[in-house]
């Protein structure tokens, strides 16, 4: 019986990581870079159309991706505490029936 594994890289795993943990063929084919997913996060996180939307968006993330999460705080900190704390938090308390996905 193998030891659960926490998989929070996603697409960052490579070849001989998936074999190792034995997780080959569970995830899509293709590798891509922490620094790709974290290019492509930014992008996606730019689409938003304001910061409830956002501070959903980066919840998600830290659901699927921790690793990757804390990657994106910590690469413009100023920028991502608004959303993620003060003032923004407030509104998502006011809002959280609606924004709601799961439990913590």
């Amino acid at each position: 019986m193998k030891a659960k594994v926490k998989v929070e890289q996603d697409l960052a795993f490579s070849l001989e990581e998936r074999h190792q943990l034995g997780i080959h063929g569970l995830l899509p084919p293709c590798f891509n870079s922490q620094d790709v997913q974290l290019l492509r996060v930014l992008k996606n996180y730019e689409m938003k159309r304001d910061d409830l939307d956002r501070y959903v968006f980066l919840m998600g993330l830290q659901d699927r991706n921790e690793k990757l999460f804390y990657r994106l705080l910590t690469s413009d900190i100023d920028r991502f505490m608004p959303v993620i704390y003060t003032p923004t938090v407030g509104l998502a308390c006011q809002q959280y029936g609606l924004i709601f996905r799961r439990p913590r």
